[in-house]
């Protein structure tokens, strides 16, 4: 059975690439090898041939299209919210570079303007609107490297220098047009099938298959078409103008190339850090920290994502379950270690979006109750009912179905020791239910992506997710806002965040 769920994910540099591991199919290797390379090598012919897309050193895109909010929409059941992109990019595949430049503008929401250089063995992630840079961190410079050997305009030739890998994967019909299939495994393991439309021989898309905390089993589908002559020298070659993405079948990104030119020389400022730039150093990775709220509260972070849990007489409420298992059994540690012999007995999630939902399977799995909202709930369910065969979890080891319990507008957790108001302050511009973690004794609430309070550097242009929370907090008595990202802080954060606006033409 397909799961197909709605909701970005993001995603937003021109990475076409996934992590994946596939079976292997045909009779012996050798026969399937030898189908596999002659595929290839006719693959490679109808793109212009191998001196051709040998002399081929860099590349520049410039585009646009539309990326579709994949886990990062209003709804998780309804049509993707889209966003208008702009994009340039530079891949210098003689000297391993890369930098791509990205305008996106999302419907109602605030623009954002970002570059992601990849340069060697390092790389950074620079917004053009704060002026932040971000050195990257290992995965994503492995990501990128990835990236730039996937290439479609390489891809056929990565595909050919792991020669050993090639196999075939017989015929399959894509878009009602024959294809020829086979797969090679990448440098990283990463398994990648080639299709190849069986009268032209070029490169009707390419595929991986890869665990995805929300999705579980995920197929990532790359489908290249408008193929265009580019010159190469005196030669020339074929490339694709028009690149769409699918995740589980679901279209997350959809690009058109105007320009396409080859070997034009890539300057080296196109991937140095701007001088200007403040340097901050990337998230955190790693152990769980604890900070005390209050005589009940502990805020634990350590990370990207923020947790926060409430203890009672006699169990533990947690607030938010991000990212994946792994950060979900590390928070569960740090709560048994800091208050012993309380078990975690409800997790509320935030928000639908995956970010902040890819931990909930791990509370399934022990048999903790979901608090959340009705929109929500065929949510949480399919989410506990994903396959994760490619990297098993907990749930999927001891499978269960998902305890989950609603509300609608705010729900109370009170015994004799305090309180804690969970409270749906939605529709937000951000995501249509938006829940608040509200501590009236110590007059703080929890937020998550309304309001950011970055750990270094300055805030980013208000946008109306942050005005529709601050007029929600008027109802409230807060001194201290705990946010799911970054640091804690003050309304007078807030106060400073509301003012902060647009510059005139950022970059």
């Amino acid at each position: 059975m397909k799961l197909r769920m709605r909701g970005a994910t993001p995603a937003i540099a021109f990475l076409f690439a996934g992590l994946a591991a596939s079976p292997l199919f045909g009779g012996s290797a050798a026969t399937s090898y030898n189908e596999a390379r002659q595929v290839l090598d006719a693959g490679i012919k109808a793109m212009g041939g191998l001196e051709a897309l040998q002399a081929l050193k860099d590349l520049r895109r410039v585009g646009t299209g539309t990326g579709y909010n994949q886990g990062q929409s209003l709804l998780p059941d309804a049509a993707l919210t889209t966003r208008a992109m702009e994009i340039t990019s530079v891949q210098d595949f003689a000297r391993g570079r890369s930098s791509t430049e990205v305008t996106n503008v999302p419907t109602g929401g605030i623009m954002t303007k970002t570059r992601a250089v990849l340069s060697g063995d390092s790389g950074f992630g620079y917004s053009l609107v704060t002026r932040v840079l971000t050195p990257s961190a290992p995965g994503a410079v492995a990501g990128a490297k990835a990236a730039l050997r996937r290439d479609p305009a390489v891809l056929l030739l990565t595909a050919r220098s792991r020669a050993e890998t090639l196999r075939s994967l017989g015929d399959e019909t894509v878009d009602g047009k024959r294809n020829r299939v086979i797969t090679f495994a990448d440098s990283d393991g990463t398994q990648t099938g080639l299709y190849f439309d069986a009268d032209t021989g070029l490169l009707s898309k390419f595929d991986t298959l890869a665990d995805n905390a929300a999705l579980g089993d995920a197929v990532t589908e790359n489908i290249l078409s408008d193929y265009r002559d580019v010159a190469v020298g005196s030669a020339r070659v074929r490339l694709p103008a028009r690149v769409v993405t699918k995740v589980n079948g679901d279209v997350t990104q959809d690009l058109k190339f105007t320009v396409i030119e080859a070997n034009t020389g890539a300057r080296d400022d196109a991937f140095a850090a701007p001088a200007d730039a403040q340097t901050i150093p990337p998230a955190p990775t790693g152990a769980v920290t604890v900070t005390k709220l209050g005589e009940r509260a502990y805020l634990l972070a350590g990370g990207s994502h923020n947790s926060l849990a409430v203890v009672f007489d006699d169990h533990v409420v947690v607030v938010e379950a991000p990212l994946n298992e792994e950060r979900s059994l590390a928070v569960m540690a740090k709560i048994a270690e800091t208050v012993p012999g309380k078990p975690i007995k409800y997790v509320v999630p935030t928000h639908y979006h995956f970010d902040h939902s890819g931990g909930l399977r791990t509370y399934v799995a022990k048999g903790v109750t979901i608090v959340t909202t009705p929109g929500n709930t065929a949510f949480v369910e399919r989410l506990a009912a994903a396959p994760h065969t490619i990297r098993p979890d907990s749930l999927s080891r001891e499978p269960r179905k998902p305890v989950i319990e609603t509300f609608t507008g705010k729900r109370v957790f009170r015994d004799a020791t305090g309180t804690l108001e969970v409270i749906d302050i939605g529709p937000s511009p951000h995501v249509t239910e938006a829940v608040i973690a509200y501590l009236p004794k110590e007059k703080a609430v929890f937020v998550a992506d309304l309001f950011t309070i970055p750990v270094q550097g300055p805030f980013p242009p208000a946008n109306p997710a942050l005005v529709h929370f601050s007029d929600k907090l008027k109802t409230l008595a807060v001194d201290t806002i705990v946010p799911a990202h970054g640091r804690i802080g003050t309304m007078e954060d807030l106060k400073a965040a509301l003012a902060v606006k647009m510059p005139q033409n950022p970059q």
